[in-house]
């Protein structure tokens, strides 16, 4: 089975985000094709499903790392035992109906073969959709299962409040995802820059400290986002 890896990212990005997801990759020997220039996210995916000639598609986003390499190594699992996908687990706020959760491109893993059953939908943003939305809404369509992580822990707020997964629970700055998927989100801001770069650091290092982060299903007292 051919497998390929990707992550994209655009002309401003902070170089130590980069720097710091390429020490995480390398650490775990993932051969990672990185792609740097201000395509939109679900063009560029688009274009690299309906093009590639892997069997089998794995996505980062330039903030997201996972902790250990069994996990990317599951997901693949998973994807090819069922003919689907597996992806960060999100709800987009934003877009009615405002609690339709669905498989996230931070950290996204699909089959070829179930992109082309799927009809090769589109992974851009339509008035219903974020970013890679509409696969699940295909996957849905026609009752394909799919799989989802779900965030467990985040370490900060975001400067809007702490978002909402539908009903089930919290997300925000450096979710964690069933532990072993670290997603920064609003990386333009430099204090979660440098917390990228440390955990980063933990993960090569393998002390990735839990200690303090919020609790995604327990009772958060911050701001949340409605």
């Amino acid at each position: 089975m051919k497998i390929k890896f990707h992550s994209l990212h655009w002309d401003n990005i902070d170089h130590r985000i980069v720097d710091a997801q390429k020490r995480v990759f390398d650490r775990f020997e993932i051969p990672m094709a990185y792609t740097k220039g201000n395509h939109p996210h679900g063009a560029w995916m688009s274009d690299i499903c309906r093009n590639s000639d892997a069997d089998m598609l794995v996505f980062f986003d330039a903030d997201c790392v996972p902790l250990d390499r069994e996990i990317v190594d599951e997901s693949i699992e998973y994807a090819t035992e069922n003919n689907s996908f597996v992806g960060l687990a999100q709800a987009s706020n934003h877009i009615p109906p405002y609690n339709h959760v669905f498989a996230a491109p931070s950290f996204f893993v699909i089959t070829k073969t179930c992109y082309e059953q799927l009809g090769r939908p589109s992974f851009s943003e339509t008035p219903r959709a974020d970013v890679a939305e509409e696969i699940s809404y295909a996957a849905e369509s026609v009752k394909k299962r799919y799989k989802c992580l779900y965030p467990t822990r985040f370490d900060g707020v975001p400067v809007e409040g702490v978002w909402r997964l539908s009903n089930y629970g919290l997300f925000g700055i450096g979710t964690l995802f069933q532990d072993r998927i670290y997603h920064l989100y609003q990386g333009r801001f430099n204090h979660n820059v440098e917390l990228f770069m440390r955990r980063c650091d933990q993960i090569c290092g393998g002390e990735f400290d839990m200690a303090g982060m919020h609790d995604s299903l327990k009772k958060f007292n911050g701001k949340i986002v409605d």
